[in-house]
């Protein structure tokens, strides 16, 4: 007896659901430590050896050609020159497939960045992180483990009296071990583009109004 195509077609979409949840599966499983990041100097380094020996490791996503992380360049500066002797390592990491790292690194000197930046080549770090759009900031404690991700903070414009600086209040709960803090907030920046599925790039520099997630007590 023949087989219908329908039937064939079936078993083709079948089999990609079935595919695509194994490949969530892996990730999933997939050792944030052992994920190697090329450093500016062209070296390659697995995640561990970064955080290694920090009270506190500060990824923030990094684009050249976002305006968000325009917005929050004068703050990320500020926030790495602060925690310098506190034991903390603020880095920023470029995941996106439409720019270059040679491109990032150009943005950045020609901008007289500080911050130090790595590439996630493949942006195999930012999918495990769940990491989505620029500048979303990620904090791992002393042990590699993720305890905040999100933004900088809820700011419309400078200087608004209502701000809340969810990165540092974040921090400072990490640093003294508490965890009376939100641990993951909304983010809103330009889409990290992907190789699978190209550059989708958008700019949308709003700031955030839902709710935050806190830490069980």
């Amino acid at each position: 007896m023949g087989i219908s195509r329908k039937y064939v077609l079936a078993l083709v979409l079948l089999a990609g659901v079935v595919a695509g949840c194994a490949f969530q599966e892996v990730a999933s499983r997939v050792q944030v430590g052992e994920i190697a990041l090329l450093t500016s100097e062209g070296n390659s380094v697995p995640l561990r050896e970064i955080w290694r020996g920090h009270r506190a490791t500060v990824l923030i996503f990094w684009s050249a050609s976002c305006p968000c992380v325009r917005r929050y360049q004068d703050r990320v500066e500020a926030l790495l020159e602060r925690y310098r002797t506190k034991g903390v390592a603020v880095l920023g990491v470029s995941s996106n497939a439409d720019e270059t790292f040679a491109e990032v690194k150009r943005a950045a000197g020609a901008r007289g960045i500080h911050l130090p930046i790595v590439r996630d080549e493949d942006g195999r770090l930012a999918q495990v992180l769940g990491v989505r759009s620029t500048p979303t900031v990620v904090i791992l404690d002393e042990r590699g483990e993720p305890r905040f991700v999100g933004w900088f903070d809820n700011e419309r414009a400078p200087g608004e009296p209502d701000r809340q600086p969810w990165l540092e209040l974040a921090l400072q709960g990490v640093l003294e071990n508490r965890s009376d803090f939100a641990t993951r907030t909304p983010v809103f920046g330009c889409t990290i583009a992907r190789r699978l599925f190209g550059a989708t790039q958008g700019h949308s520099c709003l700031a955030p109004k839902e709710p935050t997630q806190r830490s069980p007590q």
